[in-house]
């Protein structure tokens, strides 16, 4: 029986699978080439971020076993510093509340914990007391807002201390109190930053984690 005119141009169903099957080799290829490309710049990505990020981690734990799992309204821990509301320890008129000497006690007992892990501790260079003031350039209100948020970052670092003497005694180095300008209209004005610089320990951890690529 005689084939039609389309079956005659209909190719073999040999080559044609031939075909296929090479074509999903070279796609396969292609996408595992393309998957090692990226994991090559991921790699080094997150060797570069891991030890920063286990920092953060060990802080944020810390804090949480000392002021609990649920949000504090006022304090919080973000990347390499931790933010507390002067809300959460002044009245508008300047006037000390109350539940003060409890958050400043569980503060100052994260800090302590921080600083008897002697690995934590050799990657803290420094933890800066920071409050903010509204600067207008050089002039006299300027220099009295700056002097009286140095002040008051200063009876904080020094409450810390009290609540937690071993802190002040053993510790003390590690803190220093500062009071930075920024814009009058800016939300981190009502806030006192406990922010952490990184000791030479951290970035030899990142080094030592990139050595490997650079091979």
């Amino acid at each position: 029986m005689n084939a039609s005119p389309a079956q005659k141009h209909v190719p073999p169903a040999g080559p044609v699978l031939s075909l296929i099957l090479i074509g999903l080799v070279i796609l396969s290829a292609l996408q595992y080439y393309r998957a090692v490309k990226i994991q090559r710049f991921l790699e080094p990505a997150l060797a570069l971020s891991q030890p920063r990020n286990q920092f953060t981690k060990n802080v944020n734990q810390i804090f949480d076993s000392e002021f609990g799992m649920q949000p504090v309204r006022g304090l919080k821990v973000k990347s390499n510093a931790i933010f507390m509301d002067l809300s959460l320890l002044f009245f508008p008129d300047g006037t000390v509340k109350a539940s003060a000497k409890e958050d400043l006690r569980k503060l100052a007992h994260v800090f302590l914990a921080l600083m008897r892990d002697d690995h934590m501790r050799s990657e803290i260079n420094l933890i800066l007391v920071i409050g903010r003031y509204p600067s207008s350039g050089v002039s006299r209100a300027t220099a009295l807002e700056r002097l009286k948020v140095q002040q008051v970052t200063g009876i904080i670092q020094d409450s810390l201390f009290q609540i937690e003497p071993e802190l002040g005694i053993r510790y003390s180095p590690y803190f220093a109190v500062s009071a930075l300008p920024m814009d009058s209209h800016a939300p981190e004005r009502d806030v006192v930053e406990f922010r952490f610089i990184p000791s030479e320990f951290l970035h030899i951890e990142v080094l030592d984690r990139l050595e490997k690529y650079s091979k």
